[in-house]
């Protein structure tokens, strides 16, 4: 499998270009969003090899880093295979000085957590059973750290396979996929709320209560003549930095319902009304 081309990148992209590709296909093809699950598998794995630079390295010399082809395709003068054998004369001859106990180790996994915006707004323990090759089972607290995107990748050192004794444990890979919530949407650290008021307290203004992700009431004022569309910030009441811990802002964004069913009586006012404009 070529592992760029999956993720839709030239064979020189940038770290930060493999991560972002990453990021946009896999919400792509997330199952759980009506994706492809086979796809979703061809991503996970080729993000997790190119985010590994000993596996990148071998992936950039024409190998794979599964261990089952090698350098020009397996075809011409360079035909063979990443045995155990091979690999360290492979690498010394390039010069990058690797011996075959820093190229050796037990696979990385990756696995899949889904959580709600207001986990993303407090951070989260999450207990969760990672199945190990052989059958075996082992459980781990993942840390969602407070203000994390979806897509965004956290890595945990030696938690991976562990089933060839007497060389280092993979790594695990958790992928965080955030649910869309009902009410808010995220926007940065920023959080957008619509809210429907009359057409009398647009005209008229006044103040509106509006629940925040946290659960917390506030009152927001309504300017006399507040358009549709207008959008009313309330500081400090979005989602944490990842960096700073900093929060973004709740962005209300509002809307105006226009009366339905008017009596002609009422329709005679309002036009007489109108007529003062």
């Amino acid at each position: 499998m070529d592992y760029y081309a999956t993720l839709g990148l030239q064979r020189n992209a940038s770290d930060a270009e493999i991560k972002k590709a990453y990021r946009s296909m896999a919400m792509k093809y997330h199952p759980d969003r009506g994706g492809d699950e086979k796809k979703f598998k061809e991503i996970s794995q080729a993000y997790e090899f190119l985010s590994d630079p000993q596996k990148k390295q071998i992936i950039d010399l024409g190998g794979d880093p599964n261990g089952q082809s090698g350098m020009g395709g397996g075809q011409g003068p360079f035909e063979f295979h990443f045995n155990q054998g091979n690999m360290h004369d492979i690498f010394n001859n390039f010069g990058f000085g690797f011996n075959q106990r820093t190229m050796r180790r037990n696979k990385s996994l990756n696995i899949n957590v889904e959580i709600t915006l207001e986990d993303v707004l407090q951070g989260k323990d999450i207990d969760a059973e990672v199945g190990i090759p052989g059958g075996r089972n082992k459980m781990i607290t993942i840390r969602v750290p407070p203000g994390i995107e979806s897509g965004q990748q956290i890595r945990y050192e030696g938690m991976g396979d562990d089933s060839i004794p007497g060389i280092p444990a993979g790594d695990l890979h958790v992928n965080i996929f955030i649910k869309l919530h009902p009410l808010f949407k995220r926007e940065g650290d920023s959080l957008i709320y619509e809210k429907t008021i009359s057409v009398w307290e647009a005209l008229l203004g006044g103040s509106i209560s509006v629940q925040t992700l946290g659960g917390k009431s506030i009152d927001i004022i309504v300017p006399p003549g507040t358009q549709p569309e207008t959008v009313l910030s309330c500081r400090g009441e979005g989602l944490p930095n990842m960096r700073n811990r900093m929060r973004g802002n709740l962005l209300i964004k509002i809307k105006v319902a226009v009366p339905r069913n008017l009596s002609s009586d009422q329709q005679k006012r309002i036009a007489q009304l109108k007529d003062e404009f």
